[in-house]
């Protein structure tokens, strides 16, 4: 018989690596071993998907071994599935060997009923059990039944209007109960049947919906832009929910051990209380930060100062074990820490030079294994050019540098647009309220990318910053109107085709076309060359070609 799914507590053997259980399970099985806080689960692996996708059906033995698999779940956290007073609510979340963020689909608050909701409610925690059922109605019906979120959102969006409030946060229990129930109209009158009671079928048709996202528009054109072979394979990842938005002790977040922007050896992150994860990475709020600045009221420090020791403590952990900086996904459940998962950080070039530099003098990784890390891409990204500070500038206003690089070019809205102006032979800047990572074929041909919302940890900024793109994100003045294609910054009016530049290295947006001026190779880069030139023993090389041969010579 087939072991299609491998739990967090079982062996690593050979047989068992990123191929077969994803790089999302492995790295979690890891920090099992670790003995750090990681919440219970298994990994369906890539066999098991593969079986599915080429037959249309699991094995003959799959059932058995999820029920097996599931049970193991409750013996461990003594809760049980579609228990009214104790349930066990579960995630489901895809996991490639190589990352590919938000591209594709996850369900969480998986196993919530009626019942469970009215009960979870009875226990005072009104607001939570409410949110989390509106929560899962929408993502469920989306991701399985291809319900489109808008119809969601606006439902949402008429209910506040109606009631003259501008968050969900202001609502009661009430008026979510009341929401949740036209959620539920609404599923009923889409899917055409009652919304699934059954914690067993919405976990065996989330597992399904999830397998299935491997081949939606967005993850093809992820593979395609980045070279990831469409056969590689994918796992499933299914854990005990934990619950960032169960109270105010309670948050999600994200968080680098080193920054990203500019490779300080610092924890730079964002958060949200009363959040899920996917409030912090879906671009549709702008986080807050998590820094070291202790003097700042409602600071994460100030607000977590246990689990922000914690978790500085964890992030130097996986970093010198995993030999690199690392992006860390995290939530905190009643001041409880759980880390959700930790992966190679995407950093830009000038970021990784010095990360390099430093992790080498800490001796964390030696300089050949650092060499072997390079990107042969962060060469060229790293002679960007950068804004010339000697003309006069009129700052419309800032955001946060998602991305660096300085571009100017003509403002557009979607990909038809960037064509236009790409056959004009000109740059393109993608104009986007919030950049979702459905419009991953629009940000990778234009020129660069402007958000009014959203964080440095969004799905859709790592891969802005994955792409070496310039990328403002969060810049909350500006106003966009999408039907008019106009954008206003406080009363300063843009519209499509007309320029504007962005320095991704400050989060500025400057009208017009900013000039700009070389940079010098920096002299974390030129260290790193020397260390090629020692390996290789050629001088005075193209760096390009003395990385390539420091690597063929360590291969």
């Amino acid at each position: 018989m087939n072991n299609w799914i491998h739990s967090f507590d079982d062996p690593l053997t050979d047989k068992i690596n990123q191929t077969l259980i994803g790089n999302k399970g492995y790295n979690l099985c890891l920090m099992h071993d670790l003995g750090l806080p990681i919440p219970e689960g298994f990994i369906i692996n890539s066999d098991a998907s593969r079986f599915f996708i080429e037959n249309s059906k699991f094995d003959k033995d799959f059932d058995d071994i999820l029920k097996k698999n599931l049970k193991k779940i409750e013996e461990k956290t003594n809760l049980e599935i579609g228990n009214n007073k104790k349930p066990l609510i579960l995630s489901i979340r895809s996991g490639s060997k190589i990352s590919m963020p938000g591209m594709l689909d996850t369900i969480l608050n998986i196993g919530l009923t009626k019942e469970i909701v009215k009960s979870l409610s009875a226990n005072g925690n009104d607001f939570f059990a409410f949110d989390t059922w509106r929560r899962f109605i929408q993502m469920y019906s989306h991701v399985v039944y291809k319900i489109d979120n808008y119809d969601f959102d606006e439902i949402l969006e008429n209910y506040l209007l109606g009631a003259n409030l501008s968050s969900v946060s202001q609502l009661d229990h009430e008026d979510l109960e009341e929401i949740c129930d036209m959620y539920l109209s609404l599923f009923k009158e889409r899917a055409g049947k009652e919304f699934p009671e059954d914690p067993y079928e919405q976990i065996k048709e989330g597992i399904i919906a999830v397998i299935n996202s491997w081949d939606n528009e967005r993850a093809i054109s992820f593979r395609n832009i980045n070279n990831i072979p469409g056969d590689t394979g994918f796992a499933v990842t299914i854990q005990r929910m934990v619950f960032g938005n169960l109270n105010t002790k309670s948050a999600s977040g994200v968080i680098f051990t080193r920054n990203p922007d500019t490779g300080e050896n610092k924890i730079k992150g964002e958060y949200l209380i009363e959040s899920q994860g996917e409030d912090v990475v879906s671009g549709f709020v702008t986080p807050k930060n998590i820094n070291e600045i202790k003097d700042k009221e409602g600071s994460f420090i100030d607000n977590f100062p246990d689990v922000y020791s914690e978790i500085k403590q964890i992030s130097k952990q996986l970093e010198s074990f995993f030999g690199f900086v690392q992006d860390i996904e995290f939530t905190i459940e009643a001041e409880k820490l759980w880390v959700l998962q930790s992966r190679d950080a995407e950093v830009n070039a000038i970021a990784s030079f010095r990360i390099l530099n430093d992790m080498v003098n800490e001796k964390i990784i030696n300089k050949v294994e650092a060499i072997k890390l390079i990107k042969e891409e962060h060469i060229e990204n790293s002679l960007f050019p950068i804004l010339d500070n000697s003309q006069e500038l009129n700052i419309l206003t800032k955001g946060l540098p998602a991305s660096p690089g300085v571009i100017g070019g003509k403002v557009v809205f979607n990909l038809e647009g960037i064509q236009f102006v790409k056959n004009e032979g000109k740059n393109a800047i993608l104009v986007l309220l919030d950049t979702k990572t459905n419009d991953i074929k629009a940000m990778h041909a234009s020129d660069g990318i402007l958000t009014s919302r959203g964080g440095l940890t969004s799905h859709a900024a790592v891969v802005a910053r994955g792409l070496g793109k310039p990328c403002v994100t969060g810049a909350r003045e500006v106003d966009i109107n999408l039907e008019k294609k106009i954008i206003l910054i406080n009363d300063f009016s843009i519209s499509e085709f007309e320029e504007v530049s962005l320095n991704g290295h400050t989060g500025e947006v400057i009208e017009g076309i900013a000039r700009t001026k070389p940079q010098d190779p920096p002299n974390t880069l030129k260290e790193i060359l020397i260390w090629c030139e020692e390996i290789t023993n050629i001088k005075n090389a193209e760096p390009l070609l003395l990385i390539k041969e420091a690597k063929l010579k360590n291969k």
